[in-house]
């Protein structure tokens, strides 16, 4: 008996550490742009959202213009969609507004089952949902004038940092 429970012990072992050493080796590659948030979504905005790390993690979506690709990103994408994971705060309204902010973004996992478009209410009595749609979204300063394409056919990224405004002199 006492045999048995070493083994296993052991074995629990093995495969607990096996588990760590896998989630450090796939832990996402960093993605990082600089740009403007042009759109959110308005049902999603939480300005005043802080740190939620409890069983449900706020989020919202947004559509990120990127001006330019840093370290070594070779991506041609000039809009994307992005689900922020509000992990530390929401953003503040000059935040949200800033004209050139500097983001850090990962590929989703894949059991993460997000499109980063998100999802709305029908705005029925009865409680329905339907996959926001541009109208849902509201244009922030820096995107007042931009030609946002359509949402299905942007790629979709995830923050879970708020983005870092960049002061230009």
């Amino acid at each position: 008996m006492t045999k048995s429970l070493a083994i296993a012990a052991f074995v629990l072992a093995l495969v607990l550490c096996g588990l760590v050493f896998s989630q450090e080796q796939t832990k996402p590659k960093k993605i990082v742009g600089e740009g403007a948030i042009v759109a959110f979504q308005k049902s999603s905005r939480c300005s005043s959202c802080e740190s939620s790390r409890g069983l449900g993690t706020r989020v919202e979506f947004w559509v990120v213009r990127v001006d330019q690709w840093l370290e070594g990103v070779a991506r041609g994408e000039r809009y994307i969609l992005v689900e922020y994971n509000i992990y530390e705060r929401g953003l503040n309204d000059k935040e949200i507004n800033g004209d050139k902010l500097r983001f850090t973004f990962r590929e989703r996992r894949e059991n993460e089952r997000t499109d980063c478009i998100g999802e709305v209410s029908s705005g029925s009595e009865e409680v329905a949902w339907r996959k926001a749609e541009l109208s849902d979204y509201k244009r922030t300063t820096p995107g007042e004038l931009d030609n946002i394409p359509a949402l299905q056919s942007l790629p979709c990224l995830i923050a879970d940092e708020p983005p870092v405004v960049i002061v230009t002199k």
